[in-house]
């Protein structure tokens, strides 16, 4: 009897993530009654520290590529002498492990950003639903989203080239997004149409799907909070963009 109920739980958990991908309608029931993250956790890190390995040449070159960029442009950097503009840019190709935790770090910014916006969602269509619910549902959504996103990412900068990529904002718009649609837009409204990516619309239907099934909310509300989650992370990539470009460094 002791061993058997951690089993369960534990197949629980990993049965949940599938069926977030497979069969979201069932696993997002399954957070109203036994809400799970542990393996959903697990699963986006390994994924999304797979896919950063993968894109590591790419953003490298993308880095370097940024700062010759900013240093060519830039005219507050026009005086800095010969020895600090290479130390700049050979730190810039150097891999370094902060990266790997920068993902971590990322995926519970974003797996809470998500969270929020849900809980806000909850509350106007008066939803039941709690944040603990919403957070594992969250966390679950990051496994197709971010984690497969991570490696769909990474086999496509393996494929194209590090050569091929001059800054992170072309790297970011590599994966299929509505940006493929405005191929002479300029950097920032193509960085914010690729915030509507193949993997950014599955996480607008499984949030939608998390508020009907999990909150029990009405679609108007669902699809609306949906809506809000993808494009408020479109304008924060597309104000990045608008930033690196005002340094000079795109």
């Amino acid at each position: 009897m002791g061993v058997s109920a951690p089993v369960a739980a534990k197949t629980s958990g990993l049965s949940t993530v599938i069926d977030t991908i497979a069969s979201p309608n069932e696993a997002f029931e399954r957070q109203r009654t036994m809400p799970t993250w542990g393996w959903a956790l697990l699963a986006a890190i390994v994924l999304m520290l797979i896919g950063t390995y993968l894109q590591g040449p790419a953003m490298r070159h993308a880095s370097v590529a940024q700062i010759q960029h900013m240093l060519a442009n830039n005219p507050t950097l026009a005086n800095v002498s010969d020895a600090k503009r290479q130390q700049m840019i050979a730190n810039a190709g150097k891999p370094s492990p902060w990266t790997y935790a920068g993902v971590v770090l990322s995926l519970f910014v974003a797996v809470f950003f998500n969270t929020l916006v849900m809980l806000i969602g909850n509350a106007a269509g008066r939803g039941d639903a709690d944040f603990k619910r919403l957070w594992c549902g969250s966390m679950n959504m990051a496994v197709p989203t971010l984690g497969l996103g991570a490696i769909a990412l990474g086999a496509i900068t393996m494929v194209r080239g590090a050569d091929s990529f001059p800054n992170a904002f072309a790297i970011a718009q590599a994966v299929p997004s509505l940006g493929m649609l405005a191929p002479g837009a300029n950097i920032v409204t193509a960085t914010f149409l690729s915030g509507f990516s193949v993997f950014m619309l599955w996480g607008f239907f499984l949030n939608a799907t998390m508020l009907r099934i999990t909150a029990k909310t009405s679609p108007a509300i669902a699809y609306t909070f949906a809506a809000i989650v993808i494009v408020l992370g479109a304008a924060v990539a597309a104000a990045g963009a608008a930033l690196t470009h005002k340094i000079g460094m795109v």
